[in-house]
Protein backbone atom coordinates (compact mmCIF):
# COMPACT_ATOMS: atom_id res chain seq x y z
CA UNK A 1 0.00 0.00 0.00
CA UNK A 2 1.25 3.38 -0.99
CA UNK A 3 1.92 6.23 1.58
CA UNK A 4 -1.55 7.45 2.58
CA UNK A 5 -0.51 10.45 4.81
CA UNK A 6 -2.61 13.72 3.95
CA UNK A 7 -3.50 12.39 0.49
CA UNK A 8 -7.64 11.50 0.66
CA UNK A 9 -7.68 10.24 -2.61
CA UNK A 10 -5.75 7.06 -1.38
CA UNK A 11 -7.20 7.66 2.83
CA UNK A 12 -10.02 5.64 3.44
CA UNK A 13 -11.33 8.49 5.62
CA UNK A 14 -15.08 10.12 5.37
CA UNK A 15 -16.43 12.80 7.82
CA UNK A 16 -18.80 9.91 8.77
CA UNK A 17 -17.05 6.78 8.92
CA UNK A 18 -13.10 5.67 8.67
CA UNK A 19 -11.07 2.50 8.62
CA UNK A 20 -10.38 1.50 11.82
CA UNK A 21 -6.21 1.20 11.22
CA UNK A 22 -6.67 5.49 10.80
CA UNK A 23 -8.52 5.74 14.36
CA UNK A 24 -5.21 7.09 15.91
CA UNK A 25 -5.11 9.87 13.08
CA UNK A 26 -7.94 10.78 11.76
CA UNK A 27 -11.04 12.13 13.37
CA UNK A 28 -14.28 10.36 12.33
CA UNK A 29 -18.18 9.59 13.31
CA UNK A 30 -17.00 5.95 13.99
CA UNK A 31 -14.50 3.19 12.50
CA UNK A 32 -14.72 -0.57 10.85
CA UNK A 33 -12.77 -2.90 9.58
CA UNK A 34 -13.24 -3.48 5.96
CA UNK A 35 -14.65 -6.72 4.02
CA UNK A 36 -12.61 -7.75 1.06
CA UNK A 37 -14.25 -8.19 -1.75
CA UNK A 38 -12.95 -9.00 -6.15
CA UNK A 39 -14.41 -7.19 -8.95
CA UNK A 40 -16.56 -9.47 -10.76
CA UNK A 41 -17.26 -6.99 -14.05
CA UNK A 42 -14.90 -6.71 -16.71
CA UNK A 43 -14.50 -2.97 -15.99
CA UNK A 44 -15.95 -0.65 -13.36
CA UNK A 45 -15.40 3.26 -12.67
CA UNK A 46 -14.40 4.32 -9.48
CA UNK A 47 -16.39 7.60 -8.64
CA UNK A 48 -15.67 10.50 -6.26
CA UNK A 49 -19.30 10.26 -5.38
CA UNK A 50 -22.55 7.68 -5.29
CA UNK A 51 -23.81 8.69 -8.48
CA UNK A 52 -23.13 7.57 -12.06
CA UNK A 53 -22.62 11.05 -13.03
CA UNK A 54 -20.05 12.00 -10.83
CA UNK A 55 -16.32 12.45 -11.83
CA UNK A 56 -14.66 8.97 -12.80
CA UNK A 57 -11.23 9.29 -10.69
CA UNK A 58 -9.64 5.76 -12.14
CA UNK A 59 -11.23 2.56 -13.22
CA UNK A 60 -11.14 -0.98 -11.15
CA UNK A 61 -10.29 -4.46 -13.50
CA UNK A 62 -11.41 -7.61 -13.19
CA UNK A 63 -10.10 -9.63 -10.56
CA UNK A 64 -8.83 -7.22 -8.52
CA UNK A 65 -9.39 -7.10 -4.75
CA UNK A 66 -11.55 -3.95 -3.42
CA UNK A 67 -11.83 -3.18 0.22
CA UNK A 68 -15.47 -2.39 1.51
CA UNK A 69 -16.13 -0.47 4.23
CA UNK A 70 -19.69 0.95 3.24
CA UNK A 71 -22.76 -0.40 1.22
CA UNK A 72 -25.55 1.98 0.83
CA UNK A 73 -28.31 2.33 -1.95
CA UNK A 74 -26.41 0.11 -4.33
CA UNK A 75 -22.96 1.48 -3.95
CA UNK A 76 -20.12 0.12 -2.36
CA UNK A 77 -17.21 3.17 -0.59
CA UNK A 78 -14.06 1.31 -0.19
CA UNK A 79 -10.28 1.45 -1.56
CA UNK A 80 -8.57 -0.54 -4.46
CA UNK A 81 -5.75 -2.97 -3.50
CA UNK A 82 -3.81 -2.47 -6.33
CA UNK A 83 -2.84 1.33 -5.65
CA UNK A 84 -5.13 2.56 -2.45
CA UNK A 85 -7.47 4.88 -4.04
CA UNK A 86 -10.60 5.41 -2.53
CA UNK A 87 -14.38 5.74 -3.52
CA UNK A 88 -16.97 4.93 -4.96
CA UNK A 89 -18.01 1.92 -7.12
CA UNK A 90 -21.42 -0.03 -7.73
CA UNK A 91 -21.70 -2.71 -5.28
CA UNK A 92 -23.04 -5.62 -7.99
CA UNK A 93 -19.84 -5.49 -9.87
CA UNK A 94 -18.10 -7.10 -6.43
CA UNK A 95 -18.33 -10.17 -5.34
CA UNK A 96 -17.32 -11.69 -1.78
CA UNK A 97 -16.27 -14.94 -3.22
CA UNK A 98 -12.61 -14.34 -3.45
CA UNK A 99 -10.80 -16.51 -5.97
CA UNK A 100 -7.23 -16.61 -6.21
CA UNK A 101 -4.85 -15.22 -9.03
CA UNK A 102 -3.87 -16.94 -10.74
CA UNK A 103 -2.78 -15.25 -14.41
CA UNK A 104 -3.26 -12.00 -16.11
CA UNK A 105 -4.45 -10.59 -19.21
CA UNK A 106 -1.39 -9.56 -21.53
CA UNK A 107 -3.67 -8.97 -24.26
CA UNK A 108 -5.59 -5.56 -24.86
CA UNK A 109 -8.47 -7.08 -24.00
CA UNK A 110 -9.97 -10.56 -24.04
CA UNK A 111 -13.62 -12.22 -23.79
CA UNK A 112 -14.89 -15.17 -21.34
CA UNK A 113 -16.66 -17.77 -22.56
CA UNK A 114 -19.32 -20.43 -20.87
CA UNK A 115 -17.48 -23.21 -23.08
CA UNK A 116 -13.74 -23.93 -24.67
CA UNK A 117 -15.15 -22.43 -27.92
CA UNK A 118 -14.82 -19.41 -30.01
CA UNK A 119 -18.48 -19.66 -31.75
CA UNK A 120 -20.19 -19.79 -28.04
CA UNK A 121 -21.65 -16.36 -27.15
CA UNK A 122 -19.06 -14.55 -24.74
CA UNK A 123 -20.21 -13.76 -21.15
CA UNK A 124 -17.92 -10.92 -20.37
CA UNK A 125 -15.04 -8.94 -21.92
CA UNK A 126 -12.13 -8.44 -19.83
CA UNK A 127 -8.86 -6.01 -20.30
CA UNK A 128 -5.17 -5.81 -19.48
CA UNK A 129 -4.01 -6.53 -16.35
CA UNK A 130 -7.24 -8.18 -15.24
CA UNK A 131 -6.46 -10.86 -12.72
CA UNK A 132 -7.80 -13.99 -13.77
CA UNK A 133 -7.86 -17.60 -11.84
CA UNK A 134 -6.93 -21.00 -13.84
CA UNK A 135 -7.48 -24.27 -12.55
CA UNK A 136 -6.31 -26.27 -15.13
CA UNK A 137 -3.57 -24.92 -17.70
CA UNK A 138 -3.69 -27.63 -19.85
CA UNK A 139 -5.63 -26.00 -23.05
CA UNK A 140 -8.82 -27.58 -24.26
CA UNK A 141 -9.52 -26.41 -27.94
CA UNK A 142 -7.05 -23.49 -27.41
CA UNK A 143 -8.89 -22.43 -24.06
CA UNK A 144 -8.30 -23.00 -20.34
CA UNK A 145 -10.76 -23.36 -17.35
CA UNK A 146 -10.95 -20.61 -14.80
CA UNK A 147 -12.43 -21.11 -11.17
CA UNK A 148 -16.34 -19.68 -11.66
CA UNK A 149 -16.47 -22.59 -14.66
CA UNK A 150 -15.79 -20.16 -17.26
CA UNK A 151 -13.22 -20.82 -19.79
CA UNK A 152 -10.55 -17.95 -21.36
CA UNK A 153 -8.11 -18.19 -24.88
CA UNK A 154 -5.24 -19.42 -23.22
CA UNK A 155 -2.55 -17.18 -25.54
CA UNK A 156 -4.20 -14.45 -23.89
CA UNK A 157 -3.39 -14.75 -20.26
CA UNK A 158 0.25 -15.60 -18.45
CA UNK A 159 1.35 -15.64 -15.03
CA UNK A 160 4.87 -14.09 -16.15
CA UNK A 161 5.51 -10.48 -16.60
CA UNK A 162 6.84 -8.50 -19.53
CA UNK A 163 10.52 -6.50 -18.90
CA UNK A 164 9.89 -3.47 -21.11
CA UNK A 165 7.47 -1.38 -19.69
CA UNK A 166 7.61 1.47 -22.32
CA UNK A 167 6.46 -1.41 -24.74
CA UNK A 168 3.71 -2.86 -22.96
CA UNK A 169 2.47 1.11 -23.57
CA UNK A 170 3.43 0.87 -26.92
CA UNK A 171 0.01 -1.88 -27.37
CA UNK A 172 -2.15 1.35 -26.57
CA UNK A 173 -1.24 3.33 -29.65
CA UNK A 174 -4.54 5.02 -30.94
CA UNK A 175 -6.54 3.83 -27.87
CA UNK A 176 -8.71 6.65 -26.96
CA UNK A 177 -8.13 9.24 -24.35
CA UNK A 178 -10.73 8.82 -21.29
CA UNK A 179 -10.28 10.68 -18.00
CA UNK A 180 -9.60 8.32 -15.55
CA UNK A 181 -9.37 5.33 -17.82
CA UNK A 182 -7.28 2.23 -17.46
CA UNK A 183 -7.61 0.08 -20.56
CA UNK A 184 -7.79 0.23 -24.25
CA UNK A 185 -11.34 1.33 -24.39
CA UNK A 186 -10.41 4.30 -22.86
CA UNK A 187 -6.81 5.41 -20.95
CA UNK A 188 -5.22 8.50 -19.39
CA UNK A 189 -1.73 9.73 -18.90
CA UNK A 190 -1.24 8.52 -15.64
CA UNK A 191 -3.36 5.45 -16.17
CA UNK A 192 -1.19 4.20 -19.06
CA UNK A 193 2.40 4.64 -17.58
CA UNK A 194 0.43 2.70 -14.22
CA UNK A 195 -0.53 -0.54 -16.44
CA UNK A 196 2.38 -0.45 -18.74
CA UNK A 197 4.76 -1.00 -15.61
CA UNK A 198 1.97 -2.99 -13.98
CA UNK A 199 2.41 -5.73 -17.04
CA UNK A 200 6.05 -5.95 -15.96
CA UNK A 201 5.42 -6.64 -12.18
CA UNK A 202 6.20 -3.19 -10.68
CA UNK A 203 3.71 -1.59 -8.95
CA UNK A 204 3.00 2.38 -8.92
CA UNK A 205 0.75 4.70 -7.61
CA UNK A 206 -2.08 6.42 -9.59
CA UNK A 207 -1.51 10.16 -10.77
CA UNK A 208 0.85 11.35 -12.10
CA UNK A 209 1.85 14.05 -9.56
CA UNK A 210 2.09 10.56 -6.86
CA UNK A 211 4.38 8.82 -9.78
CA UNK A 212 6.39 11.88 -9.79
CA UNK A 213 7.33 11.60 -6.00
CA UNK A 214 7.72 7.73 -5.69
CA UNK A 215 9.62 6.03 -8.79
CA UNK A 216 12.60 6.33 -10.74
CA UNK A 217 15.85 8.98 -10.63
CA UNK A 218 15.90 12.34 -12.13
CA UNK A 219 18.02 12.66 -15.36
CA UNK A 220 20.54 15.71 -14.77
CA UNK A 221 20.94 18.31 -17.44
CA UNK A 222 23.36 16.49 -19.60
CA UNK A 223 21.88 12.77 -19.90
CA UNK A 224 20.28 12.07 -22.61
CA UNK A 225 16.33 10.34 -22.52
CA UNK A 226 16.32 7.01 -23.63
CA UNK A 227 13.66 4.84 -24.39
CA UNK A 228 11.65 3.70 -21.01
CA UNK A 229 12.32 7.23 -19.43
CA UNK A 230 9.83 8.66 -17.69
CA UNK A 231 8.55 12.18 -18.81
CA UNK A 232 6.73 14.60 -16.02
CA UNK A 233 5.08 18.27 -16.54
CA UNK A 234 2.64 19.73 -14.84
CA UNK A 235 -0.41 17.93 -14.74
CA UNK A 236 1.11 15.11 -17.41
CA UNK A 237 3.19 12.05 -17.97
CA UNK A 238 4.52 10.10 -20.51
CA UNK A 239 7.03 7.57 -21.64
CA UNK A 240 10.42 8.74 -24.12
CA UNK A 241 10.49 6.53 -26.49
CA UNK A 242 14.04 7.95 -27.65
CA UNK A 243 15.20 11.30 -26.82
CA UNK A 244 12.80 12.81 -28.83
CA UNK A 245 9.54 11.43 -28.67
CA UNK A 246 7.12 11.08 -26.15
CA UNK A 247 4.50 8.55 -26.04
CA UNK A 248 1.15 9.69 -23.73
CA UNK A 249 -2.23 9.53 -23.56
CA UNK A 250 -3.66 13.15 -24.00
CA UNK A 251 -6.54 15.27 -24.66
CA UNK A 252 -4.98 17.39 -27.38
CA UNK A 253 -5.47 14.09 -29.68
CA UNK A 254 -7.63 12.34 -27.58
CA UNK A 255 -5.95 9.45 -27.76
CA UNK A 256 -2.50 7.69 -26.99
CA UNK A 257 0.01 8.84 -29.63
CA UNK A 258 3.52 9.61 -30.34
CA UNK A 259 4.92 13.21 -30.88
CA UNK A 260 8.18 15.30 -30.70
CA UNK A 261 8.46 15.84 -26.83
CA UNK A 262 9.32 19.56 -28.35
CA UNK A 263 5.96 19.92 -29.44
CA UNK A 264 4.17 18.85 -26.48
CA UNK A 265 6.49 20.92 -24.25
CA UNK A 266 4.86 24.32 -26.50
CA UNK A 267 1.86 22.36 -26.04
CA UNK A 268 1.79 22.73 -22.23
CA UNK A 269 3.61 25.54 -21.84
CA UNK A 270 0.15 27.11 -22.93
CA UNK A 271 -1.49 25.33 -20.10
CA UNK A 272 0.32 26.32 -17.22
CA UNK A 273 2.91 29.09 -15.52
CA UNK A 274 5.30 26.36 -14.47
CA UNK A 275 7.93 24.94 -16.49
CA UNK A 276 6.21 22.90 -18.77
CA UNK A 277 8.48 19.92 -19.08
CA UNK A 278 9.12 19.05 -14.69
CA UNK A 279 11.96 16.45 -14.94
CA UNK A 280 12.83 13.16 -16.71
CA UNK A 281 13.17 9.91 -14.61
CA UNK A 282 14.94 7.00 -15.12
CA UNK A 283 13.36 3.30 -13.49
CA UNK A 284 15.67 0.68 -13.38
CA UNK A 285 13.47 -2.32 -13.98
Amino acid sequence: MFDTEQDMRTTPARGDLAARSLKEQIKADKYCDGTEYQLVHGLTNLHSAPDDAAPTTSQLLYGEHFTVYDIKDGWAWGQASRDGYVGYCRADALSANLLPSTHHVTNLSSHIFPEPSAKSTPVGQIFMMSHVSVINEVPTKGFVELADGNWIFAPHISNIFGTDPASEALKFLYAPYIWGGNSCAGIDCSGLIQLAFAATGIAVPRDSDQQAKTIGTVLADDEIPQKGDVAFFPGHVGFMLDDMHLLHANMHHMRVSIDPLKEVIDIVSFQTDEPPLSFIKRIEI
